[in-house]
């Protein structure tokens, strides 16, 4: 019987991105969405196609319960869960004179709150198949953003919550994060700042997906690596 994987987020971008990868892996993959039923199922036929046994799972991770009873409709469906990955974050710029209580509590819902409540909801389950947690963060955890504060001090959460978690759910499930740099910017983010930002790089390049996707896997699939954030950013976080 093929593995499971639950990836939230996984109708577009990033989510989805990690959604492929997990069925080129051997996975079959729950898709987790909010809002996009249309793009949804575009990512299952797409996983399909990759021949992974796929169902899409609507979710708001904000509502009170929530990511719990996500992680049960999928032990439902398919029975087994091997690898949670936690991608699904809200994007917010905004100077910090703009940003609203709302907006702090939208971003801190979804991204460490769902990321806390998911993995302890799914803790049984993968640890009855030695399985894994990936929580996805971003190299804004380590920086200064003025006009993302609560994205950038959320991801600073996960972090946190990787190592706890890594502790807590040990030795039978292993918690690791990943924090992507320059890979998929906004669609109205401008070429010239894109270019910009990648010149800041060591290696004056932006991210390719693949890259980032396969060594989320590689993180994950490893049994003996637990408790650590791994940035694939071409280097930006150490300078």
């Amino acid at each position: 019987m093929r593995p499971v994987a639950l990836v939230t987020g996984a109708s577009r971008r990033l989510g989805r991105a990690f959604a492929e990868g997990a069925a080129r892996s051997g996975h079959d993959v729950a898709v987790h969405y909010r809002s996009d039923p249309a793009a949804a199922r575009d990512a299952v036929a797409a996983l399909v196609a990759l021949g992974a046994r796929t169902e899409a799972f609507p979710s708001d991770l904000r509502a009170p319960g929530a990511p719990g009873r996500l992680v049960e409709a999928v032990l439902r469906r398919f029975g087994r869960l091997d690898l949670l990955v936690h991608s699904a974050s809200p994007w917010l710029e905004k100077p910090v004179e703009e940003v609203t209580e709302a907006d702090w509590d939208d971003v801190f819902s979804v991204g460490p709150r769902a990321g806390f409540f998911l993995s302890r909801a799914a803790g049984p389950a993968l640890c009855a198949r030695e399985g894994a947690i990936l929580l996805v963060s971003d190299v804004a955890a380590t920086k200064a953003w003025p006009r993302h504060v609560p994205h950038a001090v959320s991801k600073a959460a996960v972090e946190a919550l990787v190592r706890n978690l890594a502790v807590a759910l040990a030795p039978g499930v292993r918690v690791n994060g990943i924090a992507p740099g320059i890979v998929l910017p906004p669609d109205d983010l401008p070429a010239s700042e894109v270019e910009r930002l990648v010149s800041r790089t060591p290696l004056r390049r932006a991210v390719p997906v693949e890259d980032l996707v396969s060594a989320a896997l590689l993180l994950s699939a490893n049994r003996s690596v637990t408790g650590q954030v791994l940035a694939v950013d071409a280097g930006r976080a150490v300078v």
